[in-house]
């Protein structure tokens, strides 16, 4: 593997893990933000029973983190192979 091929499986892998990490402590947060009995210790399924709207944006969070860590890392790649002028 080279090349462009190289750079998009590195930027998924790093993104995604690291988005993975933020977006997981995000969604911890934010269950612990709203009052979710069992705070940090609540699962999803806990926090479905509890308040669906809440789970839906949970899971959302969940799924975001590494959507938009693939995203930046991209952006930075894109930035950092251009040419300077």
């Amino acid at each position: 593997m080279t090349g462009p091929t190289r750079g998009w499986l590195a930027d998924l892998v790093v993104g995604g893990i690291t988005g993975g990490v933020v977006g997981a402590i995000a969604a911890v947060n934010f269950v612990i933000f709203t009052g979710i009995e069992g705070g940090y210790e609540a699962t999803i399924a806990d926090v479905f029973e509890q308040n669906a709207a809440l789970g839906v944006v949970t899971v959302a969070i969940l799924i975001a983190g590494p959507v938009l860590g693939v995203a930046l890392a991209r952006r930075r790649r894109s930035r950092r192979e251009r040419p300077s002028r």
